[in-house]
């Protein structure tokens, strides 16, 4: 069974993360998503870059691959983007949102 997703420093190994497959429910709202956190009983607002990486959540991805997206999407430096992933993962893995697996 995968891990919950822990808001670390990448180790040298990739992780691959997805949403929280039980007690979430979200919606999206134009550009913008609300997440609702059954268990905590907490919602999350999403600006229209976080929604993006929320339904690319949905199955299995990387940090590289949430990157690329936000790239395609929005014509981010892709060190912009990388660094809008790494706060993104970071923040949704501390309100424990996501589970994480190490990537063979």
């Amino acid at each position: 069974m995968p891990e919950p997703a822990e808001p670390a420093e990448h180790s040298g190994n990739v992780r691959a993360v997805r949403v929280r497959p039980a007690g979430l429910a979200w919606r999206q709202a134009g550009d913008e998503a609300v997440v609702l956190d059954l268990v905590a009983a907490r919602y999350h607002a999403l600006n229209a870059s976080g929604a993006l990486l929320w339904e690319r959540l949905d199955s299995w991805a990387t940090a590289d691959q949430l990157t690329a997206v936000l790239v395609s999407a929005f014509g981010l430096a892709p060190a912009d983007a990388a660094r809008d992933v790494a706060g993104f993962l970071t923040g949704c893995a501390g309100a424990g949102l996501l589970e994480a697996r190490a990537e063979p």
